[in-house]
């Protein structure tokens, strides 16, 4: 994921012992950001895609807390009102990478399920209307998705699937997309300080700015290099 400068929401400096020590705090929630994004390209996506004054194509997007579920079962409703062909997004098998390498890092599925609300679905010129929606939600993630941060590191296509019973005038799909996403500690950088290591005889002051070495510290004249690099039998 990359972290534009807009990301930081806090930055702080303190000097301490003359060393100015720098904190940058990071206001970042990856998986908000991921369904954010998402929640965004759907949005726009229009009934008639040639005509930008179209409907759209889905009334209502929301994080999936079984609604769908509700309305379907339940024999008296006490959902909210929804006005469908709706989309309703959750994440499931959220993980995260415990090596030493990729602190921070984890994986997840984002599970999308759009639901449609066609009654004469299984008409000749409707019956895969569910497939071709499914090929024009791809295709808007795919095209947009190095607009949104947060779905550059990866997000892709990972399944499709249909339910099999669509005669209840509710016909519900879903699609799963792989997703891997990086995530932050509070503080990044914490009580961090920058130094400058000298190491003769492979660096030395005379390698230094004047920024770093406003005294102008003399080079060391041990080690040399002859002392440092030789080859010498072992006995």
């Amino acid at each position: 994921m990359i972290i534009s400068k807009d990301s930081l929401s806090n930055k702080k400096e303190e000097k301490k012992d003359d060393v100015i020590i720098e904190s940058t705090e990071y206001d970042v929630n990856p998986l908000v950001g991921i369904y954010t994004a998402v929640k965004t390209i759907l949005g726009d996506l229009k009934r008639d895609e040639d005509n930008p004054n179209s409907p759209p194509l889905f009334y209502s997007i929301k994080m999936n807390n079984g609604q769908l579920t509700r309305i379907k079962n339940n024999l008296h409703n006490t959902e909210y009102a929804l006005r469908f062909p709706a989309v309703f997004m959750h994440f499931i098998d959220v993980r995260y990478l415990v090596s030493e390498s990729r602190i921070g890092e984890g994986r997840a599925t984002l599970r999308i399920q759009y639901v449609l609300n066609r009654l004469n679905n299984s008409d000749a010129g409707y019956e895969l209307e569910g497939y071709k929606i499914y090929e024009r939600i791809n295709k808007a993630i795919q095209t947009r998705k190095n607009e949104f941060p947060d779905l550059t590191e990866r997000f892709q296509l990972e399944y499709f699937d249909q339910l099999e019973s669509l005669d209840d005038g509710l016909q519900p799909f879903w699609i799963d997309y792989e997703v891997w996403f990086k995530d932050y500690t509070a503080w990044k950088e914490k009580n961090y300080v920058s130094r400058y290591v000298v190491m003769p005889p492979f660096t030395n002051h005379s390698d230094q700015t004047d920024t770093v070495n406003p005294e102008h510290s003399e080079d060391y004249k041990t080690p040399t290099i002859e002392d440092s690099v030789k080859f010498q039998e072992h006995s």
